[in-house]
């Protein structure tokens, strides 16, 4: 048996090696062939290498070569993450080696171990004295190896600007030298240190230039690493949805290789960070932290910044703060300075925010710790973090100096969101004007729904500023901007949706992966309604994890014009929830509401609302009471706008019982929902186009066959679905004049996208809805909760409903709350028996729920439909 045989039986057959090299002990190049190998599977599969650390420990022992031992033990420790006894390993190699040059040459591997495992400063010492003395033993190319390791020993500190200089000219010294993996390997450093030192463009095409020279050398590890660099050139140049469907393929592509896994899943999480999906983020950087020792000491507190960064802006500050310090703390043990000020400013703002006066100092320390440390990004975003906190105008004219040098789109609308707050008079429209313009320029570089649906949550407030500073002087000028300021921010992804129409179909892959998804999402649900009712109770476990997942399935990267700037703004009242009060905006002018106390009002009436649920025989008249003090107060004042009412709601208002108001207060206006102003309910066809029926038949609702049956009396060529399956086949691509759906639903307030129809076979997602190329001019849902809508996302309010609206329904109705078997049935044999006649559906409906009053007089029976307007296409 040759040495390259006994090294590839090794490979093949871990599990007896020991039983191998004991019968050839010192078998003559074995050490140097295992070695070879070693290399190939380091640049080309890591998964491998993975099992292997107990061979080559043995071939360190039995070997005929201890350093080339010793080598195999320290790669092997690399790919695990063991950084530390990585290095100690690459050491103890150059000590066994005999030749002088050997020596100094297999402890260059130690530097970027010693940097990786947090002793930055020991590697960069280690380096330089192995760089001196491979230079005077004239080996130039392994000295230019020790300078590639010195440079990522550099990048561990952020000092990108020596990084970039240690690493200039090294691809064409070690490629004269004969290394050319070396040399990729140096190609992949300078992308590294221009993607987080200096041009983002030029990093990118560095990192293209990296991953094509490792390809054409067969280092597909390497190439993977390149093409993150890629991706994350993407989420910095403002492309996250482009980095993140790369990053996806990577992760797949590295499930052998844990610490590039690591990687690909943190830059998940800042991906996810960058589109505001904060759930996601928070979900990915802890499934990195859960891999426990393979991720560097760095990127440890990488991950506890994100995590605080996403907490804090999801309201979590208390908890995010607790992120933030961790991150801190660490930083400043590994020496990084750049990050450590990163930190800090991050700190400061939890802290503002929470009312503690160690904010201002410290945004203070972090202003000058950025600037010291030479990071153009962070010490911008500390200089207006400062200026936010009432720090010098110097502050905020040297932030935007530093934008015009860079290509930073994420902080511009910060700067002009803070003049706008610092200026006076008309002034301050001047800059929330830029602002605006800043929004918009960056939106229009986004190109998935999930990227867009997510781009306004972290300038609501901003906005609402700007709302507010417009209307304090209402002049028709001043009106007309402010319905263009809401027809450009709210609700324009599900306009996206509309112009895109039809579904994109799914690789099969991917479509297997969401059916598994449900079956998963399903198997995690209660399955005990409330009683008498079509609601399901539903559970937060795993669903940051599942829905993270769907989006990452789901993502497109289909850049479509909005129809934000292409609708007409047609007759909505505009509601707007200011700072103080609430005002609804027309084409015509203003009407104030003062401080209704929305949230308390809505929170007693809830309770009178659902009483029926513990006793069905509850007093109407609490109800009925809370019912027409809130139609007097916020529906009384529109009535003069004309006999119908398009409302255009925001933030609270979304849960008011809108059209149960309007009969409290005995009026017989038309009232519809429109999640955009441009947006306008619109009939089913007359003569149609058929009709559709989806049909949960769940023994606890006795009352579903008769509404099924009625439904089929006047509708008898109806298309029926009885299951999940049977829906999902009906709705692709599908064009009905109606669909009326009869089953349990779930909304999910925290994850709107999972809201779902329950059939006996399975969930329907709101998700899968939305992209299903389902046509149906009018959808009534009687199912529990339907017409409610999640305002987790201020501008961008989710369910069932807006699925349905994003597939282009005229109407859809939806229940606000519980729904009673019971009354469902009397309710729609009323609502279609209208529409049979042709009566609209704003008719219908009213008339439908005036006979439901008859049988029942509590509104919880008779009160729940809302109706929601769509696209008039």
């Amino acid at each position: 048996m040759t040495a390259a045989e006994l090294a590839d039986r090794l490979i093949a057959e871990p599990a007896g090696a020991k039983r191998l090299l004991v019968a050839q002990e010192n078998y003559a190049g074995l050490s140097e062939a295992f070695f070879t190998r070693v290399l190939r599977l380091f640049a080309a599969d890591h998964g491998k290498l993975v099992g292997l650390p107990k061979v080559a420990r043995l071939v360190v022992r039995y070997g005929d070569d201890p350093a080339l031992g010793h080598r195999c033990v320290a790669i092997i420790d690399r790919v695990k993450g063991r950084w530390i006894p990585s290095a100690e390993a690459f050491i103890r190699a150059g000590d066994s080696a005999t030749h002088p040059r050997d020596q100094l040459a297999f402890k260059t591997g130690a530097i970027d171990g010693l940097a990786r495992g947090g002793r930055v400063q020991e590697a960069i010492a280690l380096g330089q004295s192995l760089i001196e003395g491979l230079t005077a033993e004239h080996e130039d190319g392994l000295a230019a190896r020790a300078s590639l390791n010195v440079a990522y020993a550099l990048m561990q500190q952020d000092r990108y600007q020596e990084a970039w200089q240690t690493v200039s000219g090294l691809p064409e010294r070690l490629l004269s030298a004969g290394y050319e993996t070396d040399a990729a390997s140096a190609r992949l450093a300078q992308s590294t240190s221009l993607l987080f030192g200096g041009d983002v463009s030029q990093a990118r095409e560095a990192a293209e230039r990296a991953a094509s020279e490792a390809e054409a050398l067969g280092l597909d590890q390497l190439a993977n690493i390149a093409r993150g660099n890629i991706a994350y050139a993407d989420l910095l140049a403002g492309d996250p949805d482009l980095a993140i469907s790369a990053l996806v393929e990577l992760r797949e592509k590295n499930v052998d290789a844990p610490v590039e896994m690591a990687r690909s899943l943190e830059y998940l999480g800042d991906a996810f960070s960058a589109m505001n999906l904060w759930i996601e983020a928070v979900d990915a950087y802890r499934e990195t932290l859960a891999l426990g020792s393979v991720v560097q000491p760095l990127h440890q507190a990488h991950l506890h910044l994100g995590i605080g960064q996403t907490l804090m802006a999801s309201g979590q500050a208390e908890a995010g703060l607790v992120e933030l310090a961790k991150a801190s703390r660490r930083y400043l043990a590994l020496g990084n300075r750049v990050w450590h000020a990163a930190a800090e400013t991050d700190r400061a703002e939890a802290e503002r925010f929470l009312g503690k006066k160690i904010a201002k100092p410290r945004i203070e320390s972090a202003v000058r710790e950025a600037r010291e440390a030479g990071s153009p990004y962070h010490l911008c975003r500390a200089l207006i973090s400062s200026a936010s906190g009432g720090g010098p105008d110097s502050h905020l004219d040297e932030a935007a100096a530093i934008l015009r040098r860079n290509a930073f789109p994420r902080l511009v609308w910060r700067v002009h969101a803070e003049r706008a707050r610092r200026a006076t008079g008309a002034g301050r429209l001047k800059h929330h004007r830029r602002m605006l313009a800043a929004v918009i320029a960056e939106q229009a570089r986004i190109s998935s729904y999930a990227a867009r649906l997510g781009h306004l949550r972290d300038k609501a407030e901003a906005l609402r500023t700007y709302l507010d500073d417009l209307l304090a002087h209402p002049t028709p000028a001043h009106v007309k901007e402010a319905i263009g300021v809401v027809s450009r921010s709210r609700a324009v992804t599900l306009l996206d949706e509309l112009l895109r129409g039809r579904s994109t179909e799914l690789p099969p892959e991917a479509a297997e992966r969401l059916r598994a998804l449900r079956v998963e999402l399903n198997e995690g649900e209660s399955d005990n309604p409330t009683q008498g009712t079509r609601r399901r109770s539903g559970t937060h476990d795993r669903l940051d994890r599942m829905q993270r997942k769907w989006v990452e399935e789901t993502i497109s990267v289909e850049r479509s014009a909005t129809l934000a700037g292409l609708l007409p703004v047609s007759d909505s009242l505009v509601m707007v929830e200011g700072s103080t009060r609430l005002r609804a905006l027309t084409t015509s002018g203003v009407v104030e509401f003062g401080d209704p106390d929305l949230a308390g009002k809505l929170e007693w009436l809830a309770y009178d609302l659902l009483s029926p649920m513990l006793d069905r025989k509850a007093d109407p008249i609490p109800a009925m009471e809370g019912l027409r003090q809130l139609g007097e107060t916020l529906l009384r004042p529109l009535l003069r706008h004309g006999p119908a009412l398009g409302i255009c709601p925001e933030g609270t208002l979304w849960r008011v019982p809108w059209l149960a108001c309007l009969d409290a207060i005995g009026a017989e206006s038309d009232l519809e929902l429109r999640m955009h102003p441009g947006l306008r309910g619109k009939d089913p066809s007359p003569g149609g186009k058929g009709a559709m029926l989806w049909v949960a038949e769940h023994q606890d609702l006795p009352w579903v066959g008769e509404e099924a049956k009625m439904f089929l009396r006047y509708f008898p060529g109806a298309q029926v679905c009885r299951t999940a399956e049977e829906a999902r086949k009906g709705m692709v691509n599908a064009d009905v004049s109606i669909l009326h759906v009869i089953s349990h639903a779930r909304h999910r307030w925290r994850h709107p996208m999972f809201s779902s129809l329950d059939f006996t076979d399975g969930p329907v997602l709101a998700a899968e809805i939305a992209r299903s190329g389902l046509r149906a001019e009018l959808v009534t849902l009687s199912g529990c909760d339907t017409g409610r809508l999640s305002d987790t996302n201020h501008h961008e309010p989710d369910g069932l409903v807006r699925a349905f609206l994003a597939c282009g329904a005229g109407f859809v109705v939806g229940s606000a709350w519980p729904l009673d078997d019971e009354a469902a049935v009397h309710l729609y044999q009323s609502f279609y028996n209208s529409i049979s006649k042709d009566l609209n559906v704003h008719v219908s409906l009213r008339k439908a729920r005036q006979d439901v009053q008859n049988w029942q007089s509590h509104p919880y029976f008779w009160a729940s439909p809302l109706l929601y307007g769509g696209y008039r296409s």
